[in-house]
């Protein structure tokens, strides 16, 4: 049964079916607050919506956004310094959250710990530094099983579908390699480039992140542990504001990106202000590091604490590798020859180690690149093959 669209007139009283204890919405008008401008990236295109709050083992509280429908359920992971807004942003027949939608799917989206949407925790805040000690591990290991285990229940599922670019690839193989009960739940997995071996990367953001020394030496004198957040005058901000006020073109922005990506003019250029509004939307300082260290280890393995923090940490100098062995749900691999992220073959070199990959999709266009997979006018085309499987597996993730 397909998702149904509500008149755009009755996108505020019907779409909203908030899990949390306040409105956003006064006197008709949209405040400029995380959960608001979450909810607005979907309702303004007349689909329904709910946020839900959920609190992780480790005290942090995560948003999920929700498109509900009748189907399968899928959970629908962002990668580093993105959100769910992400999967939005394109609108109606484009955006892979609408697409899944239209096709009756029980749409999930995630956003994890650090970023816009999921800056709480049960005793700490954002201001202190305990609050940001966290790496893409944690998000593995905490945030994303706490997420499967809120939509099974909530979605009275057996088990659901999962989708996840760049670090929601990264995150999945953590969760399903260190807590290997989890494998069962799912009843296909699609990771898009995801973010596992990198040690091939030619972007220049790794000559940023593999200086890992002065990154944290930096990082304690002045106590800033969050990268690229968004706040009131935060250089994000500024570049928001900027273009919206048609002192920054977008060609302008766009060279920049490109610079750490790799040219591919074929983003859709009419929706680079709604991806300044809400990308980037921050991460923790050792998020960066911890690819930073792997890129250098040439592994896929745990946060290096330096040798003497390893032996404290793991009784050994180096990190464990993940062990991927134990992924044995089914997965499905998305990957491009101009991804200068996730090199093609640092993919096929995942594919190797993991016992269970049932489709690997090698991208056909020859500049595809790491952020197509989000922003691309063509990615539809990608999101509709993928769905497409969820429907023909949908059998194996009927709800109770």
């Amino acid at each position: 049964m397909l998702a149904s669209r509500l008149p755009p007139n009755q996108t505020l009283q019907a779409g909203v079916a908030l899990r949390t204890t306040s409105c956003y919405w006064k006197h008709g008008k949209l405040e400029n607050s995380s959960p608001a401008l979450t909810r607005h990236s979907i309702t303004r295109h007349g689909y329904p919506v709910e946020l839900h709050k959920v609190t992780t083992q480790d005290g942090y509280i995560l948003t999920l956004v929700r498109i509900p429908g009748k189907g399968a359920p899928v959970l629908i992971m962002h990668g580093l310094i993105a959100s769910s807004v992400d999967w939005t942003v394109q609108g109606p027949d484009k955006a892979l959250a609408f697409i899944a939608a239209d096709q009756g799917h029980d749409v999930w989206l995630g956003n994890v710990r650090g970023n816009t949407f999921s800056k709480e925790h049960i005793k700490l805040t954002r201001k202190d530094a305990e609050f940001w000690r966290f790496s893409f591990h944690e998000i593995g290991l905490y945030d994303l099983p706490a997420m499967v285990d809120y939509i099974r229940i909530n979605s009275s599922a057996d088990t659901l579908h999962y989708i996840g670019h760049s670090q929601g690839g990264a995150v999945f193989l953590v969760m399903a390699s260190m807590r290997p009960l989890y494998n069962r739940k799912f009843a296909s997995v699609h990771l898009m480039a995801p973010a596992a071996y990198i040690h091939r990367a030619t972007s220049p953001v790794f000559q940023f992140t593999t200086r890992v020394e002065e990154l944290e030496t930096i990082a304690k004198m002045t106590r800033t542990y969050e990268i690229v957040g968004r706040g009131t005058g935060s250089p994000v901000e500024l570049l928001h504001t900027g273009h919206k006020m048609g002192l920054i073109p977008t060609d302008l922005v766009l060279t920049n990106v490109w610079y750490f990506t790799g040219v591919h003019d074929s983003i859709n250029r009419s929706i680079v202000g709604d991806i300044l509004a809400n990308t980037p939307a921050g991460c923790s300082l050792y998020q960066l590091l911890h690819f930073g260290r792997n890129h250098l280890a040439k592994s896929f393995q745990q946060y290096d604490y330096g040798p003497e923090g390893n032996v404290r940490r793991y009784g050994a100098r180096v990190p464990p590798e993940y062990p991927l062995q134990n992924v044995t749900a089914p997965v499905s691999l998305y990957y491009s020859e101009a991804d200068n992220f996730v090199p093609a073959e640092d993919v096929e070199d995942l594919a190797d180690s993991l016992p269970n990959v049932v489709h690997m999709h090698r991208i056909g266009l020859r500049k595809w690149n790491h952020i197509d997979y989000l922003y691309d006018t063509n990615a539809h085309r990608l999101y509709r093959s993928v769905v497409a499987s969820l429907t023909d597996q949908r059998g194996t993730a009927e709800k109770k």
